[in-house]
């Protein structure tokens, strides 16, 4: 049974350790796009609010792009930009939907 943050869960192993490079990857990446006085971790992401589309939306524009890589990847079997892979994509369209879901329930707290 996989430990993960202290507790024991049904799984395969390799999810919790997935979720832990996740949290690596967003918090890495955080660090380049947090902005502004307070750090807001999902600035870029609110961005889209200043030309009328609500966050979580402009997320879904940005898992699309990535489900578009996925898809030319699985035609092709390579990627022609190489800095980012097959991995590396799906690790991003992960947390991609985790953060469109935090901005569809923080739109529902404030609406």
């Amino acid at each position: 049974m996989p430990k993960y943050r202290g507790k024991n869960y049904s799984g395969h192993p390799m999810f919790y350790e997935l979720l832990t490079k996740m949290a690596e990857i967003h918090s890495v990446k955080n660090k380049d796009y947090a902005t502004g006085h307070h750090k807001d971790p999902l600035a870029n992401f609110k961005l889209s609010e200043q030309m009328g589309i609500p966050s979580w939306k402009g997320a879904l524009v940005r898992i699309t792009d990535k489900v578009s890589r996925l898809w030319s990847f699985a035609k092709k079997e390579e990627y022609a930009i190489k800095s980012e892979s097959f991995e590396d994509t799906l690790i991003d369209l992960a947390n991609y939907s985790l953060l469109c879901l935090i901005l569809y329930k923080e739109s529902k707290k404030s609406g």
